[in-house]
């Protein structure tokens, strides 16, 4: 009877192992869902890329493997959904880096680590030094990186003409809202300008009631259709680049099959991929609605936005590079070509 028993037990357990296996593969005892928070609204462009990314997923895996979206930071706030997915309590998130555990996962923020698309093409795509760098980070953290969706350059935006905006020497009036990123303010601080820290949902009524004039931090769509009332100038400068990033729990991603991890990929990239051609045609569409509203867009020429650049790198970059750390500084001085110092 006592074999009997344990030949029932080893049976139960052959099978159950068996079922666990199979599922983690996404065979036919069924399929595996992934939770994916997503940080943008379903409208945003980026959170219609992880709807397409869903289909094709879905389909080239005949069904396997789900993508189960939450949007609109369903799931909670970045800092706090970056922390599950390190955890793998969330599968899977599109959204901004948190620097929570390492500053260094902040880089894609840095001002001026590019000033224009062919430029954040390079730095964040697949292959870079930073985008290996990011890698790493991620692999630490027991995640995968697959990828940053890019949004859109951060403009300045004002009440008052900036006659002197591309002089990055030239002493400037008018008090800008920074966001309560080091990095940002010494950028425009080192630019001239008086800055002062408002929380961003009071932002829009300080513009309105004078509090400050105008504010760093917004892509040209983000001012278009939460800020045109209350401003009367977009100076591009081209300081930042708005973006999300894809990454997925390792254990997860390590439970796929290869064939599955690879479709999953590639659909991620291929989006990565093309969101800098969308970001890009995404800003000159809003700047065209902003001009359409009676909004004057300033644009700088490449030399001026250049010389801002210089100022800025020369100027905050090793302050800020003793937050990321000496590989990431090491990763973008290659990315750019640099000799370390």
């Amino acid at each position: 009877m006592k074999k009997i028993i344990a030949l029932l037990l080893s049976l139960v357990l052959v099978l159950s192992f068996t079922a666990c296996g199979s599922n983690g593969g996404g065979s036919s005892d069924g399929p595996v869902t992934i939770k994916v928070a997503v940080q943008q609204n379903e409208d945003h462009e980026t959170c219609k890329a992880v709807q397409r990314i869903k289909e094709k997923v879905e389909s080239e895996t005949d069904g396997n493997v789900i993508l189960d979206i939450y949007p609109d930071s369903a799931l909670g706030d970045y800092t706090a959904v970056f922390d599950e997915v390190r955890m793998g309590t969330i599968d899977m998130a599109v959204q901004s880096f948190s620097g929570e555990y390492d500053p260094a996962f902040e880089i894609g923020y840095l001002p001026y680590l590019f000033t224009n698309y062919d430029e954040a093409s390079k730095v964040l795509s697949e292959g870079s030094n930073t985008y290996k760098m990011i890698e790493k980070k991620c692999d630490e953290n027991n995640m995968v990186f697959m990828g940053y969706f890019v949004e859109g350059f951060v403009q300045v935006a004002s009440k008052n003409y900036i006659d002197n905006m591309g002089d990055p020497n030239a002493k400037k009036k008018d008090l800008m809202r920074c966001p309560a990123i080091e990095s940002g303010r010494l950028a425009m601080e080192c630019q001239g300008f008086p800055t002062v820290t408002i929380p961003y949902a009071d932002l829009y009524t300080s513009l309105q009631t004078g509090v400050c004039d105008g504010w760093m931090g917004g892509t040209a769509e983000l001012n278009y259709v939460s800020f045109r009332d209350v401003i009367k100038y977009l100076y591009v400068v081209n300081q930042q680049m708005e973006n999300n990033a894809a990454m997925i729990n390792k254990d997860v991603f390590n439970s796929l099959s290869p064939e599955y991890q690879k479709i999953l990929k590639d659909a991620v990239l291929e989006e990565a991929a093309a969101s800098f051609d969308r970001a890009q045609k995404t800003d000159e569409t809003n700047f065209q609605l902003l001009k359409d509203y009676g909004i004057e867009v300033v644009e700088l020429s490449q030399d001026e936005i250049d010389a801002l650049a210089e100022q800025v790198r020369t100027k905050t970059w090793d302050a800020d590079f003793k937050s990321y750390g000496d590989d990431a500084k090491a990763a973008v001085y290659a990315d750019m070509g640099w000799e370390l110092k």
